[in-house]
């Protein structure tokens, strides 16, 4: 079950949202619920230079005010309530992951 809070700057924060790297470390990564999002997770691009990805396409994505974003994407795994689940990711300059409304159909 995904569980978070609201924080008092009223961001929905993620709890127990974890990433694989490379050398093998798990890694807790920040996280806010982004009902805005359609997708799967927008990862902090530090931490997508450190994971062990698949390459999966490059896709537009339409930004809050308006205007095109061209991303490649990734398959990565992510791990929430200590289970794994392969996700696509994009890339953010953000220090804090965006969790996409796809993650909550996910069982």
């Amino acid at each position: 079950m995904i569980v978070g809070t609201i924080t008092a700057d009223l961001e929905p924060l993620v709890h127990d949202v974890f990433v694989s790297l490379r050398d093998g470390k798990t890694i807790p990564v920040r996280t806010i619920l982004d009902t805005g999002f359609s997708g799967w997770f927008c990862m902090p691009r530090s931490i997508l230079e450190q994971m062990l990805l698949e390459p999966a396409s490059v896709e537009v994505y339409e930004l809050a005010d308006g205007s095109p974003s061209v991303e490649q994407t990734y398959y990565g795994e992510v791990v929430i309530d200590n289970r794994p689940v392969l996700v696509k990711l994009s890339g953010t300059d953000s220090d804090t992951a965006l969790m996409g409304m796809a993650m909550l159909l996910e069982k």
